[in-house]
């Protein structure tokens, strides 16, 4: 048996049986599966651990392939997420789209350290947590090697940068131009394309940066939902749960 300490946020657990859970840790090795025993039960040391968002120093013991938490050190509960219905519906969106795409057991990329700020101004700042939520989104899939094309046409690659009238397939891949659209494509409008240009060049530290003007919002919801409900085969609830409640 061998023990290692990562850094990392829950991302997901079950329970089961009468005090135990199974955790998804996303950390900088992709997720890890690991049983935090005994943390349902009252004063159990691993009570604040094993819950959802939670940042912290994971102490893990590793048997034939298996994981068990042995301790951890709790850095960042992100408690406001908790207060406010589409803060929490944006954070667990947040989650299931690492916990759906991460790699497991392999190196993430920088993910852990996006979802971090992206939980940071979902919970801590005043920000629409549809346009964090929608910033968040683009970066994660672009991280993940699923950018959507907003420069060129995803069907015959012309530059669309300058055209007026576009439209969004997420089934093509992204934006298309006029002469590609067909009947599931979407209108967008050039500020809207040029709004996820400048999402992708954010640093994670900059997303507080990401808003939107009110139409401009209204076509990436469709647009960047539509497209990672594409790349995820599943409809993304939390996401269009923002906002509605």
């Amino acid at each position: 048996m061998s023990s290692k300490k990562v850094s990392g946020i829950v991302t997901r657990y079950a329970n089961y049986r009468d005090n135990d859970r199974m955790v998804n840790i996303m950390t900088d090795n992709g997720i890890i599966g690991a049983a935090a025993r005994g943390c349902r039960r009252q004063n159990s040391p691993l009570l604040s651990a094993a819950e959802l968002f939670v940042y912290g120093e994971f102490v893990l013991f590793e048997r034939q392939g298996k994981y068990t938490v042995d301790s951890c050190e709790v850095r960042e509960s992100f408690y406001p997420l908790r207060q406010d219905m589409d803060r929490f519906a944006a954070g667990m969106h947040a989650l299931e789209l690492v916990n759906d795409l991460a790699p497991e057991g392999e190196k993430s990329g920088g993910l852990l350290k996006l979802l971090y700020y992206a939980l940071s101004y979902m919970a801590f700042t005043d920000k629409d947590p549809m346009d964090l939520a929608i910033c968040f989104t683009i970066k994660c899939l672009a991280l993940l090697g699923y950018t959507p094309a907003i420069t060129s046409c995803a069907c015959c690659g012309q530059d669309i940068r300058g055209h007026v009238r576009m439209g969004f397939d997420p089934e093509a891949g992204g934006a298309v131009c006029s002469d590609c659209m067909i009947g599931d494509s979407k209108r967008i409008s050039p500020l809207s394309l040029e709004a996820m240009r400048r999402m992708l060049l954010l640093g994670d530290d900059e997303m507080d940066k990401a808003a939107l003007p009110e139409k401009v919002r209204a076509e990436l919801r469709s647009a960047v939902g539509g497209y990672g409900e594409h790349i995820l085969e599943r409809r993304m609830k939390s996401f269009y749960r923002i906002g509605t409640m």
